[in-house]
């Protein structure tokens, strides 16, 4: 469970005297206290938690409905609503890419490599996933058989980014970095809110190349949606997301793509 310090901080303030040494001893012991409370707090603001890195591949983009006339045409629009209608006419694939602890600071590092799938049918683990699985997402996407990076007939396919946060590190530190939801995570009953936080698309592309682009938050948790009466995000969901300005470089070489994503993670 999250403690939000606005409300801490609100009740101990510091307490502050023109003279101190005319203040009554009490008054004294209660500024020292007040102020070592707000400095205890503010100490516990981290962001070494953990995060993990999924590729999201869109390998019919033509069938993409978020932005279809522009060069990065698929979206989250596209992930729900296939999700929700029990279809996937994207041929949407969902696979982990990496996973890091970010620095006391907030700075991670995250590089992955994918290949190219020549015969579209990858198994990721449980289907379930309640024993170790690399698929991630909705999951209609993942019927125990992925197509993986495997571009439909004439397209290329759209690469996209994202990052997850799955909060401060626990016992199970090894399972927050692999999986899209560990036992940590509050859906499994753990004290852990894991949730998306970042996202970068990228247009669909078949030469070698190299590209950089810069995520910021997570599509469905824009700023300011925790006081955004007709949305669904809560306060915690929002303190979570990442700032504009995170590079991120995807490079095609062939059959391979790799990406190399510097982040900052919010202190909460």
């Amino acid at each position: 469970m999250k403690i939000s310090t606005t409300a801490i901080l609100s009740i101990f303030s510091f307490v502050t005297f023109s003279d101190p040494s005319n203040a009554s001893q009490e008054h004294q012991e209660l500024n020292v206290h007040r102020g070592a409370t707000r400095v205890l707090v503010e100490k516990r603001k981290k962001a070494n938690r953990a995060v993990t890195m999924w590729w999201v591949l869109f390998n019919k983009p033509s069938e993409c409905m978020t932005n279809p006339d522009g060069d990065v045409k698929c979206g989250i629009d596209d992930v729900m609503t296939n999700a929700g209608a029990g279809t996937n006419n994207p041929e949407i694939v969902i696979m982990n890419a990496s996973g890091g602890i970010a620095r006391k600071d907030g700075f991670l590092r995250l590089a992955a490599a994918l290949y190219r799938t020549d015969s579209c049918d990858l198994d990721l683990g449980d289907r379930d996933g309640i024993d170790q699985y690399t698929w991630g997402g909705p999951s209609p996407f993942y019927t125990g058989s992925s197509k993986g990076w495997c571009p439909a007939d004439g397209e290329m396919t759209e690469i996209h980014i994202v990052t997850r946060d799955h909060g401060r590190k626990t016992d199970d530190k090894l399972l927050q970095l692999t999986r899209f939801t560990d036992p940590s995570c509050s859906q499994r009953g753990g004290p852990n809110l894991c949730v998306d936080n970042g996202s970068v698309g990228f247009p669909a592309l078949s030469d070698t190349i190299v590209m950089t682009k810069y995520m910021s938050h997570f599509a469905a948790f824009p700023p300011g949606c925790a006081d955004d009466p007709v949305s669904d995000c809560t306060a915690d969901q929002e303190a979570v997301q990442l700032s504009a300005g995170n590079p991120v470089t995807l490079i095609l070489t062939g059959d391979t793509a790799q990406v190399v994503a510097e982040i900052m993670i919010p202190k909460v």
